[in-house]
């Protein structure tokens, strides 16, 4: 069994507490015993700490050894506590976030310096009160399978409903649904189709869509009640007379229901890569098309310049730019289901375009917005390499 050491919890116990963690019962584990060690740690499964982790270290050898032996006393929504000693570039660790995943997600950040401690996590940094005994960064990981669950992904989806559903005059508003429109006409829809936006959000691209034709049945779902209702809304408002809207998975998808008909045309933009599951998201997608059906499906590109440029720099990213799948690997998925692939495009430029364009937005009261969305707008469906777009989308043809 592994020899636990001390590493003075009293030192952290500022971020403990701000973690909700008692000091007194989380296990300290010193990881340099891992290598002599023949078995796991032998605890209950909880709320682990684990350090001081030193420099110089085979980072995905290090993370495979943590793994073997935490794993086991890690419970299943509980977090791991990473204490990192000594100075270090933000890049090394995003090398540490890298390996840990898809084991781990890093979902906090403390830095240390001098005592004080300062908390960046996604919805912002600030300073910490009280003070911490020794320097270096703190990290905070989840298990991805928690991370990425349907109550974690409800209550996030929720949360952020608001800010997904820009209105007319918000920054961005005109790059939003521009993005939104080019997913939503990438195929055509016939007068009368049976139209399903598959993981909707505020439902701009099945609603574009539907603007096409008339006489369109649009149904949409979302894992968010909170983001169907501005679906709903936005239909409405928009003109489409037939509209339904359901709460649920792609993994399990609500439509069609028993005695339902399938669908003449299926989008999904921006989905898959939130799937804990992706065969069985997959599986549910070409659940919803018959013989005939056209599928339209778009996600975020993992391997642009301006993706691995953050997978490489920043600590803190979402789940889903580490989950996301290449183009190429989800035709493969869709091909093996039957489907005929029709046509590939990038859409949306990358670094340095967004960065730029959230400057614009944000700072400079939308000056440059219009000449950056033009870029985009010209670039759009070009046979530029894919690493050039941080956005892609395909069709397909249900044989």
């Amino acid at each position: 069994m592994a020899k636990e050491h001390s590493i003075e919890p009293a030192a952290f116990a500022p971020i403990l507490a701000d973690l909700g963690l008692d000091p007194q019962t989380l296990p300290q584990i010193d990881p340099s015993t891992f290598a002599e060690a023949k078995g796991s740690i032998g605890r209950g499964r909880g709320d682990v700490f684990l350090g001081p982790i030193g420099t110089g270290l085979d980072i995905p050898a290090a993370s495979a050894l943590y793994k073997k032996h935490v794993d086991p006393v890690l419970g299943p929504a509980n977090a791991m506590v990473l204490y990192f000693k000594s100075p270090r570039v933000d890049a090394e660790l995003a090398r540490w976030r890298n390996h840990l995943w898809p084991w781990l997600h890093v979902v906090g950040l403390y830095r240390i310096q001098g005592g004080a401690i300062r908390r960046e996590s996604f919805g912002g940094a600030e300073s910490l009160p009280g003070k911490a005994e020794r320097d270096g960064f703190v990290l905070v990981a989840k298990r991805r399978e928690h991370v990425m669950s349907p109550t974690s992904t409800t209550a996030k989806f929720d949360a952020n409903a608001g800010g997904w559903n820009p209105q007319p005059g918000n920054p961005g508003y005109a790059h939003y649904r521009w993005m939104r429109r080019y997913v939503g006409r990438f195929a055509k829809v016939e007068d009368g189709a049976r139209v399903l936006d598959f993981g909707s959000g505020a439902g701009w691209v099945g609603i574009e869509a539907a603007l096409q034709a008339k006489d369109v049945e649009l149904c949409a779902f979302d894992p968010s009640p909170e983001m169907t209702r501005f679906a709903a809304e936005n239909a409405r408002a928009a003109g489409v007379a037939k509209f339904t809207a359901r709460v649920g998975f792609g993994e399990h998808p609500p439509f069609p229901a028993a005695g339902e008909r399938t669908f003449d045309v299926v989008f999904s933009s921006g989905v898959v890569s939130f799937s804990p599951d992706i065969e069985q998201w997959c599986d549910g997608l070409v659940s919803t098309l018959h013989s005939g059906s056209t599928l339209v499906i778009g996600d975020i590109q993992r391997e642009s310049a301006g993706m691995q440029k953050r997978r490489a720099n920043r600590i803190l990213l979402p789940a889903r730019e580490l989950n996301a799948q290449t183009p190429a690997e989800v035709r493969a998925r869709l091909e093996r289901r039957g489907l005929l692939h029709e046509a590939t495009a990038g859409y949306q430029l990358t670094d340095p375009i967004p960065q730029l364009t959230h400057h614009a937005d944000k700072k400079l009261g939308g000056v440059l917005s219009p000449v950056l969305l033009a870029l985009n707008r010209a670039a759009a469906g070009s046979s530029l390499a894919p690493s050039r777009f941080d956005s892609w989308v395909m069709r397909f043809k249900k044989r």
